[in-house]
């Protein structure tokens, strides 16, 4: 039986830094542009990237590139204009977390170091399940990583939305104004201070049913997951969770760890 070919994956994107600015002493937003964006899909807040690499960590400035053939790091499109052709990625500054190789790793580097005129291939979009559509109020729990995902979201919810966003961020002056719902509460938590874990434990619940979208490290992901399922019996088509990254692990690491964890959660919950 002859196989069925396969569907060819899209050309990346060429895009050209026209901007680079820091937002808080550990976040940076590159502002990306490219005629190529005209014709950009129409997208969510759930939407994301991969900035391409080869395997030297050097950015790719070539779209006759295979994103099979190079190193992928993921990022939220934190804002899009085809119009005037413009995209903007905000990127973690983790260059002085030395236990994490990923966040020290490539795109880190090229953000701190990106000026207007530097080029770099872009593959995507993609997307994932996202926030649960029926729902009577919403939580989002993440860390700096999921940050700008979490803006994006607070940013297209109706106006008469209720419920939290807690934020873990690694020191109190990487706080961002955040344009949201008058009902929806910041939380924000300092790394390391145990008020990230804290503030989801003791949150007082609002009445009806939650959309609940968590995204942060691997091992907080899997604490979060199950403090969701088992004390709160949240079902599962309220929730959507997932890691952004794990520590000590590089992205193309991390993303075997979590096709095994999903492998291994979904047998437990079969069983």
């Amino acid at each position: 039986m002859s196989q069925r070919p396969q569907p060819r994956k899209a050309a990346p994107y060429l895009l050209t830094v026209i901007n680079n600015t820091l937002l808080t002493p550990n976040m940076r937003r590159l502002t990306l542009s490219g005629a190529q964006l005209a014709r950009f899909p129409d997208i969510s807040a759930s939407h994301y990237v991969k900035l391409l690499f080869d395997f030297d960590g050097q950015p790719i400035t070539t779209t006759e590139v295979s994103p099979d053939d190079a190193l992928m790091r993921t990022y939220t499109v934190r804002a899009i204009n085809q119009a005037e052709q413009t995209m903007c990625i905000d990127v973690v500054m983790h260059a002085h977390n030395t236990d994490c190789d990923e966040h020290s790793g490539p795109a880190s580097r090229w953000a701190a170091s990106a000026k207007p005129g530097d080029s770099i291939a872009v593959a995507g979009p993609g997307s994932s399940k996202g926030l649960a559509q029926t729902r009577d109020w919403v939580l989002f729990i993440g860390d700096m990583t999921a940050l700008p995902a979490i803006s994006a979201y607070l940013e297209v919810l109706p106006e008469d939305t209720r419920g939290y966003a807690i934020i873990e961020i690694i020191s109190e002056h990487d706080k961002q104004a955040l344009n949201k719902p008058e009902g929806v509460q910041i939380i924000w938590a300092e790394q390391d201070t145990g008020a990230f874990q804290r503030h989801v434990e003791t949150l007082v619940w609002l009445p009806g049913t939650p959309g609940v979208w968590i995204a942060c490290e691997f091992s907080q992901m899997r604490a979060l997951r199950q403090l969701m399922t088992n004390r709160f019996a949240l079902p599962h088509q309220q929730l959507y969770v997932s890691s952004y990254w794990r520590k000590g692990r590089s992205e193309d690491q991390h993303k075997l760890d979590k096709q095994n964890d999903l492998k291994a959660y979904a047998m437990s919950r079969r069983g």
